[in-house]
C-alpha cells in the first residue's frame, strides 16, 4: 500500500466528483432513491469504483462539522458570527465582500450555498423573520478563479513586506529553544 498514492488518488476523487449541495436533505434523498448522482471512478490499478452520496456527504462537513464528530461551527455559521461581532457599521461592508479563498473552496456549489446559508442566518436572527429587510442586505460572495492559492499567494506577499522587519521572524534556533511559546513575540510586536 503507498499512502502517497492513495492521498493522491483521494483528492483527485475529491476534485473531479464531489461538490457541495445547495440542499442536502433533498440531494441524500435523491440519492437514496435513483442513480442519478452515481458517477465512475477509475483507480489507478484499473478498477472502477462508483461515488454516489459520497460526491456531497463528504464535503458537507465544512457547512455541518458534527458529521464527521467535530464540535464547532460549520462555514456559514462562522462567517456569519464573525461579521455579526464586528461593529455594526461596518457589518454591510463585510456582507458585501466575502472572499472565498484556498483549495476546499473550490467546491462546485458551495458559493451558492454559503450565500444561501449566510442569508437564512440573517432572516433568522438579524431581521427576525421579516423577509423585506433582506432587499437592504447586498450579501455578495467572492469566489475568484485562482482561489485555490490565494492563502499561499497571501503569505508570500505578506513575507516579502516583512521580509525586513525581524520582529515578525521566528528563527529555527528560537524555535527549537522555546518551542510554540516564541509564537508570542509575534503578538507582541
Amino acid at each position: 500500500m503507498n499512502k502517497s498514492a492513495d492521498f493522491e488518488t483521494v483528492r483527485e476523487i475529491k476534485e473531479k466528483l464531489c461538490y457541495i449541495s445547495y440542499d442536502y436533505k433533498r440531494e441524500y434523498q435523491l440519492g437514496l432513491e435513483t442513480t442519478i448522482l452515481v458517477k465512475s471512478y477509475t483507480l489507478p490499478d484499473g478498477r472502477v469504483i462508483k461515488v454516489g452520496t459520497e460526491r456531497f456527504q463528504a464535503p458537507e462537513a465544512l457547512f455541518t462539522p458534527e458529521l464527521i464528530d467535530v464540535e464547532g461551527d460549520g462555514l456559514a455559521d462562522m462567517a456569519f458570527h464573525c461579521i455579526q461581532e464586528m461593529d455594526i457599521d461596518n457589518r454591510m461592508t463585510l456582507y458585501q465582500h466575502i472572499v472565498l479563498s484556498g483549495g476546499s473552496t473550490m467546491y462546485p456549489g458551495l458559493p451558492s450555498r454559503l450565500e444561501k446559508e449566510i442569508l437564512d442566518r440573517y432572516l433568522d436572527v438579524v431581521l427576525k423573520g421579516n423577509k423585506d429587510g433582506l432587499k437592504k442586505l447586498r450579501l455578495r460572495i467572492e469566489d475568484p478563479p485562482r482561489r485555490k492559492h490565494m492563502v499561499y499567494l497571501g503569505g508570500a506577499v505578506l513575507a516579502g513586506i516583512m521580509k525586513d522587519a525581524p520582529e515578525f521572524w521566528i528563527t529555527k534556533q528560537e524555535y527549537q529553544e522555546e518551542g510554540v511559546a516564541c509564537l508570542r513575540k509575534c503578538g507582541q510586536a
